[in-house]
């Protein structure tokens, strides 16, 4: 069963197939090196999804969060810090687009004080805090801040999905809260040589992606 009317033929429905197939051929590039053909596939697979957005008629903050999402993943698949920083900026403004679109249909800061949100709110920002202290010891004092601005960006737009009050946005804001997190304690914290890195690579990609198609699907249900 496809998600979107018309079948397998209707081409939203091609799109997120082309879009799934370049990010299981990315998963299958991971740990072979920087190529273009790993940077086609890692932001085709985003792009295609806001395209998929754009047409069937999501919210423009929507399409802007995924395309953004898109260019920052076309950052971060090359080498360098300079990737790193642009690609870390690109994620930023995306998260600023999901913070303002979540915040536009949510319940307002005050369903944060209610049971069991206040507690998740609490567990979130208690876990963000705790492991950007560690981060911080590793990163070099240029990137200090743009991490900890980029941590509050990520933090704020978990808070503006729960606050929406709708399981599908809570899930894929938190799949992507997650996928951060491991993505930071991997490049900043864990050893170079550590056989644990591919792993989580992998774990960062598949929870990253899980999310954006998750948010595509809270906006643009099944059926339409």
């Amino acid at each position: 069963m496809m998600p979107f009317s018309g079948g397998v033929g209707h081409l939203d429905n091609i799109a997120l197939l082309i879009s799934l197939a370049a990010a299981v051929l990315y998963l299958l590039m991971l740990g072979r090196g920087t190529s273009w053909w790993l940077s086609v596939a890692k932001t085709l697979s985003t792009s295609l999804l806001a395209i998929i957005a754009w047409r069937m008629g999501g919210p423009a903050l929507l399409v802007a969060g995924l395309a953004l999402s898109a260019l920052g993943d076309l950052f971060l698949s090359r080498d360098g810090e300079k990737a790193f920083i642009s690609g870390l900026v690109s994620f930023l403004v995306a998260h600023v687009a999901y913070i303002v679109l979540f915040a536009s249909i949510g319940q307002g800061p005050a369903v944060l004080l209610s049971m069991p949100l206040m507690l998740a709110a609490m567990g979130l920002i208690a876990a963000s805090l705790a492991l950007l202290r560690i981060i911080l010891r590793h990163v070099s004092g240029e990137l200090r801040l743009p991490v900890m601005v980029y941590c509050a960006a990520l933090v704020l737009m978990g808070l503006t999905a729960f606050a929406t009050e709708r399981s599908l946005l809570i899930a894929g804001a938190m799949m992507f809260v997650v996928s951060d997190a491991i993505l930071a304690w991997e490049k900043f914290v864990e050893p170079v040589a550590s056989p644990r890195k591919p792993p989580m690579r992998l774990a960062v990609w598949v929870l990253y992606y899980a999310a954006q198609v998750t948010f595509l699907l809270a906006f643009i249900p099944a059926g339409t």
